[in-house]
């Protein structure tokens, strides 16, 4: 007897409210130990497999080394809009005593300098259905923007405090216009080259002592090899210092036996990138107990309000800069080729 359909059970009394039709996958019978009604199988969704790992890899920046090279300092707010400071040099001259000679003069003459200030920003928003779903994954995702905008303005100033601000008058340590010309270093390498990679550990050294002479050539002699000192190298040049005789010293061994003050390496990323090539800076950052440069800026981060619409949120943040401020550009000197 063929299986009636449900409008023919229906005429019978057999009434099955909701029911589409009836369970066919060439069972005979419902479900029993000798029948199956579901498909056999011995497994679960895939997903209920899965192991969530705490672990969270961030993706990281190259380091922002600036602060290592000098001291940050505030000056002012986000309403200023410029820093100005005074050079005083001491001018005059002498003569022979005489007691009617009243001829020369000594006095001292001010130059006034000046640094723009540079206002930069970045936004954040987001969703109430995108931060409920990221909840779902155990992400603050709003603490994870505002984390993301801080590194973001933070990038950036080192970046200001390096290079400075295209199109401002506000420079960076490494290019403000001031500073003495770079030197080239020796063509003695491998086929009269002047890259660190075709010398010799002793050749490399002497670069670097010749970078050191013109420095203290430029200070007349007030900066010596007794004094704190900062060599910036890009992290390539780093690995050159690491490179030894066959006595196993190497060059920055030799380095740290003559400059016996505070010598200190300083790793900028930068240098690798700027356009005369790899480039080698000799700064001494405290000269007569007077800063040679400073980091500046008038507000570090200003968080905005927090603007609510009809499902989400917008914030802004705000930071400030004036780059790097040069104060004593004999103080540094850089060698470039390498």
């Amino acid at each position: 007897m063929p299986k009636p359909s449900f409008q023919q059970a229906a005429a019978l009394g057999f009434v099955f409210p909701g029911a589409r039709e009836w369970i066919d996958n060439n069972a005979a019978r419902l479900a029993q130990d000798a029948a199956l009604v579901t498909t056999a199988n011995t497994t679960v969704p895939v997903e209920f497999t899965a192991y969530i790992d705490p672990l969270v890899v961030e993706i990281l920046t190259a380091p922002l080394n600036a602060r290592q090279v000098f001291n940050e300092e505030k000056k002012g707010d986000w309403t200023t809009s410029y820093d100005k400071w005074r050079s005083d040099e001491i001018v005059g001259q002498s003569e022979p005593y005489s007691d009617f000679a009243n001829g020369t003069t000594s006095g001292i003459n001010s130059q006034w300098m000046a640094r723009e200030q540079y206002r930069f920003q970045t936004s954040i928003s987001y969703g109430d259905l995108e931060v409920d779903l990221s909840a779902t994954a155990k992400i603050n995702l709003a603490a994870s923007k505002q984390r993301s905008a801080a590194t973001i303005l933070d990038i950036d100033s080192n970046k200001f405090y390096l290079l400075g601000v295209k199109d401002h008058e506000i420079y960076g340590i490494l290019n403000d216009p001031n500073l003495p010309a770079s030197i080239p270093a020796a063509t003695n390498g491998e086929g009269a080259s002047m890259k660190w990679s075709t010398k010799t550990t002793r050749q490399i050294y002497e670069d670097i002592l010749s970078l050191f002479q013109q420095l203290a050539k430029q200070s007349q002699g007030r900066i010596t090899n007794r004094d704190a000192l900062k060599l910036c190298v890009s992290p390539g040049m780093n690995v050159m210092l690491g490179r030894a005789t066959d006595f196993n010293v190497s060059v920055l061994t030799m380095l740290q036996s003559y400059f016996t003050g505070a010598f200190e390496i300083v790793v900028l990323p930068e240098l690798a990138s700027m356009t005369a090539g790899e480039t080698v800076f000799m700064i001494a950052p405290e000269v007569a107990g007077t800063p040679t440069g400073v980091l500046a800026f008038g507000e570090k981060i200003r968080a905005g309000r927090l603007i609510p619409a009809e499902s989400s949120f917008r914030q802004k943040f705000v930071a400030t800069t004036y780059g790097g401020i040069v104060l004593q550009p004999f103080a540094f000197a850089s060698m470039t080729g390498m």
